[in-house]
């Protein structure tokens, strides 16, 4: 049976020397408790910004942040395990990411239980979570949709459809900051406030190769009908996915240049853009949409 490949998300950059004289704070608050400061510690680690890269006393210091009650570092700390090889270790803080809505964990969780690795074999719930970790714009999820697609049957992606529609959609960069100050609030009484120290995050972008560029052509024409297809979300009655369609469109005016069609799939209802001539033009479409605020991946003919 061909598995599908899980591409690790983990970025990292070395940097020369010591900590610097910045951080020194932040050692110390976070010696001294302050699971912001701890949290802000363990990014500079993994990410080497101010410091050598050290991915190991980045999870020491993950650690001791969750342990405080700190979200985002229990999801990090999810990911810098998961990527270490303590995978059985890392599942269950990326099980209660993907429960937040983080399209990496949807994606890690969905090609798990799809091969049926740290966790039970489930091909519908694999592509509904691929699904919507794709919807965020992740490559490596549409890529794993379009390997499943080879092997699901017909009932299969019906389960699927009626899973994707009690999934959380996915997180909000706003919600994601929501995170952030709830886990402020949690900090040791006495402790200061949000470490001022620039966090790179794992946010994932779609990359068509060239920036994206608007839908419209100079004359003002629609683009050549084809047989592609963008998913924009899947409902539990029309209505709603008419409703979506509407609003979306006063977003993104080009969706008027398609066709929409609403998709019946036992209980769910698949909202989808239809008459897109190729790939690169449903790409662009969905950066657009999910710039909207939306959601969107692509279908192929």
């Amino acid at each position: 049976m061909k598995r599908v490949v899980l591409a690790l998300l983990v970025l990292a950059a070395a940097a020369d020397g010591a900590i610097v004289p910045e951080l020194r704070m932040v050692q110390a608050k976070a010696e001294a408790g302050d699971a912001n400061a701890q949290f802000a510690l363990a990014e500079a680690y993994r990410s080497g910004r101010g410091v050598t890269a050290d991915p190991d006393t980045a999870i020491t210091w993950y650690r001791k942040a969750a342990e405080r009650g700190h979200i985002r570092a229990s999801e990090e700390l999810g990911f810098a395990l998961f990527a270490r090889g303590d995978r059985k270790e890392a599942m269950p803080y990326i099980e209660k990411a993907a429960a937040r809505g983080d399209a990496r964990a949807l994606y890690v969780l969905g090609t798990a239980h799809f091969n049926g690795d740290y966790t039970s074999r489930d091909w519908p719930l694999a592509y509904a979570q691929t699904m919507r970790a794709a919807s965020a714009g992740l490559p490596a999820a549409q890529k794993n949709l379009d390997l499943m697609d080879q092997y699901l049957l017909p009932s299969d992606r019906a389960k699927a459809d009626e899973i994707l529609a009690t999934l959380p959609p996915i997180r909000t960069i706003a919600q994601r900051e929501a995170l952030n100050a709830a886990s402020s609030a949690t900090r040791i009484a006495g402790g200061s406030g949000p470490v001022a120290v620039p966090a790179k995050t794992l946010k994932p972008t779609v990359s068509t190769g060239a920036p994206a560029t608007a839908l419209s052509t100079a004359s003002g024409a629609p683009p050549q009908r084809g047989a592609w297809k963008a998913q924009l979300g899947a409902y539990g009655s029309s209505d709603r996915a008419k409703e979506s369609w509407t609003r979306l469109s006063a977003k993104v005016p080009q969706l008027a240049t398609y066709e929409q069609r609403v998709v019946a799939a036992n209980a769910v209802q698949r909202l989808q853009a239809w008459g897109i001539s190729g790939r690169s033009d449903a790409d662009r479409l969905c950066t657009q949409v999910r710039s909207a605020g939306g959601q969107c991946f692509v279908v192929a003919p």
